[in-house]
């Protein structure tokens, strides 16, 4: 079964409504678009797609296995994308049937298992921070805000709730109103209405997790905004970014760039432990591909034998 798997990684926003299947499997993040399938490959053809990359089986999983560790990321080691892996995976696993590959679970469900013991034996103590400590660390710490306004309803949202309702008065805003309401409800914090601008524009500290194909907050929003705070940061880390403006970090707007440069971390801090990852994950890797054949095997086997006396009566 591992050998039947594709993965097609394309740059984050990349729109594969035109190619896309029923049981298509795609995970959406700030750097990438992972799209996977078994066998067939409607993507095959677009080689011109700038940074496309196409792997197949063992390549694929392992690929997966350094992707969801976060040693595919920016920021090396963030934990962040098991939340978003485990997002999609929920969104994926609520299709109907029809729109959903049962062998396609089975290989991320294994894949997570992977992970965990990838991350637990190996990656631990690699102190890479995450999206949303660094947004913590630039609004609390830096600037000591009593309040902060978080937008959006999604896992980074939670992630960013969790990271400063301990430190500081939190408020949300979003589009999507019911999942808005839960949060609010889960973590005890005060909603602020979405669809005007102005209930966002008296906070001085905002950090979005909303991502967009279009822009929500322009240079007018930001004009205002600034003029309206002496202290003030807007910390952006929606992708696709729904911010235009040429306000920068010093400005008071840190873009996900920022918080690429702030967080990255040296590999040869760290080279050995990495490494050591890397040689797991491969052995895993291989390990599972090996796996899914004895099972397939044992199947073939079972299924032959069952037919043996129909086979001898005929």
């Amino acid at each position: 079964m591992l050998d039947q798997l594709v993965l097609n990684n394309f740059y984050s926003g990349f729109d594969h409504n035109e190619f896309a299947q029923n049981e298509d499997f795609t995970l959406a993040t700030c750097q990438r678009t992972l799209i996977l399938t078994l066998s067939n490959n409607p993507y095959k053809d677009l080689k011109g797609v700038e940074g496309h990359q196409c792997l197949i089986g063992l390549e694929a999983y392992s690929y997966l296995l350094e992707t969801i560790c976060g040693l595919k990321s920016k920021l090396v080691g963030e934990n962040e994308i098991v939340g978003q892996f485990k997002t999609a995976y929920k969104d994926y696993v609520s299709l109907e049937k029809s729109k959903r590959c049962s062998k396609l679970l089975t290989i991320i469900e294994k894949l997570f298992k992977d992970a965990k013991k990838i991350r637990t034996e190996y990656l631990l103590g690699l102190t890479q921070k995450t999206y949303s400590s660094i947004a913590r660390k630039h609004i609390v710490n830096k600037h000591q805000a009593d309040s902060v306004l978080i937008l959006g309803s999604g896992q980074l949202a939670e992630d960013l709730i969790n990271q400063f309702k301990k430190k500081t008065n939190v408020f949300i805003s979003g589009r999507n109103t019911e999942k808005v309401k839960q949060l609010a409800r889960l973590h005890n914090v005060e909603i602020v209405p979405w669809g005007y601008h102005g209930s966002l524009l008296k906070f001085p500290y905002i950090a979005n997790s909303i991502g967009f194909k279009g822009v929500l907050f322009n240079e007018d929003f930001f004009a205002d905004w600034y003029s309206r705070h002496d202290k003030k940061l807007f910390v952006d880390l929606g992708s696709p970014s729904a911010v235009d403006t040429k306000f920068s970090y010093l400005d008071g707007v840190m873009k996900l760039d920022d918080v690429f440069k702030e967080g990255a971390v040296h590999e040869t801090q760290k080279l050995n432990q990495i490494e050591k990852a890397r040689m797991a994950m491969k052995s895993i890797a291989i390990k599972r591909s090996d796996v899914f054949k004895e099972k397939k095997l044992k199947k073939q086997t079972f299924q032959l034998k069952n037919l043996e006396p129909y086979v001898e009566n005929i």
